[in-house]
């Protein structure tokens, strides 16, 4: 009987102390609250101009303190042009002082116009450093009437080589817009056998100063220099038709408009 007692003893115990652990570990848990955003508003949502004022509103529900409600405004490389901190202190645009609904205007101007979706960003913050999921809702800026990039001064250099001679071919074009240089979304060419027959692809040129490399080809432009208005594409091959190899390029703006077409060739003998 003793030697029972003495078995006991120590199961009991260890009963005791696996409860008592799992209370204190409940007693620690952390219970964490997040704010949440409930609505939203913005307005306008469509910008024909440089200037953009938007009016943004959110009602935020917090168990904590808020510390701030942000909106933010990106552009179309997912930078950062302006933010603004909401406020629910009755002056205008808030219409009532502490009723939860953030009200501000968001102000920027565009030295380059970038037209295309953009976005902007709602994020509440309480006092613990709690945020909310953010929401993020698109900003349309467009440019009506619109006028198309110029293309002028194209280069192809060599102008004619032996055919299957492997060799570096470099194409360039000065391509401006009225619009600015940030409203050139693209410039590339097309090219054709001499049979006729397009080339498998079309390839886009870069004013990028061979800074990066072109996808994962592991080569750059060619471009000399950056943002000079003169973009180049350099390709290696060995030409394996003989005749002429025709070119055709051109420039793209961001409201989809095309500019003139300029056109030269390869001789290959």
């Amino acid at each position: 009987m003793r030697k029972i007692k003495y078995f006991l003893i120590p199961v009991i115990l260890g009963i005791f102390m696996y409860s008592c652990e799992k209370e204190d570990s409940s007693v620690i848990d952390p219970i964490l609250y997040f704010p949440s955003i409930t609505s939203y508003f913005y307005t306008p949502q469509i910008f024909n101009s440089d200037t953009i004022g938007i009016i943004a509103g959110a009602t935020v529900e917090s168990q904590d303190p808020v510390e701030k409600v942000e909106v933010k405004f990106y552009d179309l490389g997912n930078n950062i042009l302006a933010s603004v901190n909401l406020q629910d202190n009755g002056v205008y645009p808030d219409t009532t002082a502490g009723d939860g609904k953030y009200t501000g205007v968001l102000s920027y101007v565009f030295s380059c116009r970038q037209v295309g979706l953009h976005r902007i960003e709602f994020l509440a913050t309480n006092f613990s450093g709690l945020t909310s999921s953010p929401i993020q809702p698109d900003i349309q800026i467009i440019r009506s009437p619109n006028q198309p990039p110029v293309a002028a001064g194209i280069v192809i250099s060599p102008d004619s080589i032996q055919v299957n001679t492997p060799s570096f071919f470099v194409f360039m074009i000065t391509a401006t817009d009225p619009n600015g240089p940030c409203d050139i979304a693209k410039v590339f060419y097309t090219g054709f056998r001499p049979s006729g027959v397009p080339l498998t692809s079309s390839l886009e040129l870069f004013d990028d100063g061979s800074c990066c490399q072109i996808g994962t080809t592991g080569v750059t432009s060619g471009d000399t220099v950056a943002n000079d208005s003169k973009f180049t594409r350099q390709t290696f091959g060995p030409p394996n038709e003989t005749g002429y190899y025709r070119y055709y390029i051109r420039a793209v703006d961001r409201s989809g408009d095309t500019s003139n077409i300029l056109s030269d060739s390869i001789y290959v003998y």
